[in-house]
């Protein structure tokens, strides 16, 4: 996906300006900022959800956002999302999320109100996955989970997020996302974004402000 003199305003802030650059598919691309820069209204302009200047040139065919909260209605079984995903989406790549995600480990007769938040966020995955996009925005995905919960969605983002016809955006605040997760590492700042930063200097950056 690539961005060519793009700029995006809303409610009279302008956010970004004039920004050229690309994200890479078959790589995590993480992306940070102070709060308030704009990155989750810049997710939202890729959705469409918010106009902006330029363009996005991009080959994705569908594109889906994933949160750190539950948007799945939270009176259904965690069956009911497993049967419904295998109704509208291919058998194959259904089972190959379920195996991945380890979806047989939840209690799927539970309704998701009473499920984990990394048990809700493995069935998010697995219905809006299955889809097989080929734009992947996570916008602070792993907020609010537990250790080992977090680990077991960083193993299975590792291998799925790094397939070649994926390009991915982790919108985050959690460095641990970025100690497990290898990636491409922007900042958002002075209404830019910066490329071809390191771990290290995006880390020194958000920690020490240099």
């Amino acid at each position: 996906m690539q961005l060519y003199n793009y700029s995006l305003k809303v409610k009279n802030k302008l956010l970004l300006s004039n920004v050229n650059i690309k994200f890479e598919s078959g790589v995590i691309n993480h992306l940070l900022g102070k709060n308030g820069v704009g990155k989750s209204c810049f997710a939202k302009s890729i959705l469409g959800v918010f106009p902006y200047k330029g363009e996005i040139k991009t080959n994705a065919k569908s594109i889906v956002a994933i949160g750190s909260y539950t948007n799945l209605p939270l009176d259904l079984l965690g069956q009911d999302i497993l049967d419904l995903t295998r109704r509208l989406y291919k058998k194959e790549t259904v089972d190959y999320l379920f195996n991945l995600l380890n979806i047989g480990d939840i209690p799927l007769n539970n309704r998701l109100k009473n499920l984990s938040d990394g048990q809700k966020q493995k069935l998010k995955l697995l219905y809006f996955l299955s889809k097989e996009p080929e734009l992947i925005i996570l916008d602070e995905f792993t907020n609010a989970l537990d250790k080992k919960t977090s680990m077991d969605i960083y193993k299975f983002l590792n291998t799925f997020l790094k397939q070649g016809n994926i390009t991915s955006i982790n919108i985050t605040h959690n460095l641990s996302d970025l100690e497990y997760m290898e990636g491409n590492y922007y900042l958002i700042e002075d209404q830019n974004i910066i490329s071809g930063l390191s771990k290290e200097e995006i880390i020194n950056y958000y920690i020490k402000g240099e």
